[in-house]
């Protein structure tokens, strides 16, 4: 519970100071943001599809016969469909119906673009006391792209959103992290919940670090993002 309780706190932190950490990084942003590409998208094909199939062994096992074998695989692309889906809605709604005489309702936009962020952070508050693996090197890894992963996510909500995200945002992030955590150290769910709970996770993790961790070309480095895929699978298969 202590190193879980250690790394939701790290977590809040990044939510906390994401703006000052983007504007004090020594790096163009192409080059982070290439970097932070590289270790996320290793992490989602080391960690997290692993993870996701050992789920679904483990759920086949206890369900005879399971409804469907790849239950999970299925959710986790609903994930996928779900978060890439209401991104998107929100960014095109803000860009098809904003006009000069009559502007979008930013309160709308913000809060359901955060709104989606915080269930999705809530569930990785949820999984870190209840699923994490606690194996020292293999946990401090999980921090460390999670934290990478997330800090991105802020900073592309705060270019969407900028003092709203840094005024209300940030801390909304923060709240429902701590209340997946909370949730996850006082009530005891199923296993099969915990397993649906992850997949959607999974799918929304697959998607953010391909959508917003693999820059456009004329913003990417490979050679940083290749550095970052490296030494992260290196560190992880050691």
């Amino acid at each position: 519970m202590f190193l879980s309780a250690f790394m939701v706190v790290l977590i809040v932190i990044v939510h906390l100071s994401a703006s000052k950490i983007a504007l004090l990084n020594p790096l163009p942003r192409r080059k982070w943001l290439s970097l932070f590409g590289g270790i996320s998208v290793a992490f989602v094909f080391l960690h997290i599809i692993p993870e996701l199939s050992d789920m679904q062994e483990s759920l086949n096992e206890k369900l005879l016969p399971p409804f469907f074998e790849n239950d999970l695989f299925v959710l986790s692309m609903c994930g996928i469909l779900l978060f890439y889906g209401v991104e998107r809605g929100v960014i095109h709604y803000r860009e098809g119906y904003s006009t000069k005489d009559e502007p979008v309702e930013e309160q709308t936009v913000f809060w359901s673009h955060v709104g989606i962020f915080a269930l999705f952070n809530s569930i990785i508050g949820y999984y870190l006391h209840t699923e994490l693996r606690v194996d020292d090197i293999s946990s401090f890894l999980t921090l460390l792209a999670l934290c990478f992963h997330l800090l991105i996510i802020d900073y592309s909500l705060l270019l969407h959103h900028d003092k709203m995200y840094d005024k209300a945002g940030r801390w909304v992030m923060t709240i429902s992290v701590l209340t997946g955590w909370i949730i996850g150290t006082v009530f005891t769910i199923p296993d099969y919940i915990s397993y649906i709970l992850f997949a959607l996770l999974s799918g929304a993790i697959i998607v953010n670090s391909f959508k917003e961790e693999l820059p456009e070309e004329k913003e990417s480095n490979y050679v940083f993002f290749l550095i970052g895929a490296s030494v992260y699978t290196i560190l992880w298969i050691i």
